[in-house]
């Protein structure tokens, strides 16, 4: 317990800078792009982080899982790292690729692949991250102090660089340095402290890697669906100044997000733990943990829908003000993915049940992209923050479904 509030203490610090640091820049950046500049961003951006999931896979759970129940020994730390960078390295390459048959696909849109080739840096950075081993080992510190120094970098240039609106190519390659530099810092810590090398390793270890990721690296890609498919119709059915708008307000409800996110990294190894010893302890520790944070967000949502026209004329000018209704329904789904972390991540994943979860988000997943085509393409922006709640609600039936399912077969091995 004391570690986990230690290690807690070091995301939240983390939570809290990169909380801070989009209510500094969003407002900025904003106002010195505009709605159709934000927007080509947005589009392109949008695009980079399809990829992004693509380059992570599922190791952030299957690799911190691993290492999490390992000996931590300097030899099977360093062979999971290097079987976890080849295996990125090659799906980059994949990436690579796909982005360079994108852009030989919309050449009209000139402005909006420059903007993906330089955005395409990113992923460099994400191919080095190592989150996943730090969380891991419990030692959460590591991922604060790289994650704020290069947030801090980059961020101070931007207020220095960025001017008008012809900086924006200039603000998308500050945007994608980031990483970078992240994940050398991380490299450093990493090879000081845990002394992992790069080791030789062999095909079927690196396909075995990513077997092992499948399930939740096609979760990860439909959670991404879950929440970007809105901007990807809209970049399609509706005008780029729309979708700088729907872009920018979304931030608000992602903000929230983040202050969720060091929460379920804390509990996932826990959870992890409880449930390696019973099925029914580790749900135990998950619903006394859900009885304490859904409320707490739900309160945050409620407050924040009140307060929503004033939030989003202060945060993003009045340009964007006229749809600051998009935000309430988009709180909800924020509150939504908050509830069915707890049933997917915390209880299927935690306790071993991936291809259970998994199948619950391809049927999501479908459903998200029916919804979001539907309502993008009937009603633009109004649909596109409506359909990320609708497709929430249904894949929380279908978890809570599969855990009821889980529960039962539980009961009756208990019973014989």
């Amino acid at each position: 317990k004391k570690k986990a509030v230690k290690n807690g203490a070091w995301l939240y610090a983390l939570q809290m800078f990169n909380t801070v640091v989009p209510l500094l820049t969003l407002p900025y950046i904003t106002r010195i792009l505009g709605t159709v500049q934000y927007g080509f961003f947005s589009i392109a951006l949008n695009i980079i982080g399809y990829f992004q999931v693509v380059v992570e896979y599922g190791f952030a759970m299957s690799a911190t899982r691993k290492v999490a129940l390992s000996d931590n020994s300097q030899e099977s730390l360093s062979k999971t790292f290097s079987t976890v960078l080849f295996a990125r390295g090659f799906l980059l390459a994949v990436c690579v690729g796909l982005s360079i048959v994108y852009v030989g696909l919309n050449k009209s849109q000139v402005v909006q692949c420059v903007c993906l080739l330089i955005l395409m840096i990113t992923l460099f950075g994400n191919c080095i991250q190592l989150n996943w081993l730090f969380q891991g080992m419990q030692q959460m510190r590591y991922i604060t102090i790289v994650s704020v120094i290069s947030r801090t970098a980059t961020v101070a240039l931007t207020f220095l660089l960025v001017k008008t609106t012809d900086d924006l190519f200039l603000y998308c390659l500050l945007y994608a340095v980031s990483p970078i530099i992240s994940g050398m810092l991380g490299l450093f810590f990493a090879k000081k402290n845990f002394g992992i090398h790069i080791v030789k390793v062999k095909m079927h270890d690196i396909w075995d890697e990513l077997k092992c990721g499948w399930y939740v690296f096609t979760t990860q890609l439909s959670s991404k669906v879950f929440g970007a498919i809105g901007i990807t119709f809209l970049g399609i059915f509706a005008s780029a100044e729309e979708v700088g708008i729907y872009s920018a307000i979304q931030k608000i409800p992602n903000i929230l997000i983040l202050a969720w996110t060091p929460i379920t990294q804390v509990l996932y190894p826990i959870s992890s733990q409880k449930f390696q010893g019973s099925f029914a302890s580790g749900k135990d520790f998950v619903n006394k943990s859900k009885r304490i944070f859904v409320p707490l967000f739900a309160t945050i949502a409620i407050v924040c829908s009140v307060l929503s026209k004033i939030m989003v004329k202060i945060a993003f000018g009045d340009e964007y003000v006229t749809r600051f209704y998009w935000m309430i329904p988009m709180l909800m789904w924020m509150l939504a993915a908050i509830y069915n972390n707890f049933t997917g991540i915390q209880t299927l994943l935690a306790s071993g049940h991936d291809r259970e979860y998994s199948n619950c988000f391809q049927v999501g997943v479908v459903v998200t992209i029916a919804l979001n085509f539907i309502l993008v393409y009937f009603f633009k922006g109004n649909g596109a923050c409506m359909a990320p709640l609708l497709s929430e609600l249904a894949l929380g039936i279908m978890l809570n479904w599969k855990v009821k399912k889980l529960e039962s077969m539980e009961g009756k091995q208990s019973a014989s």
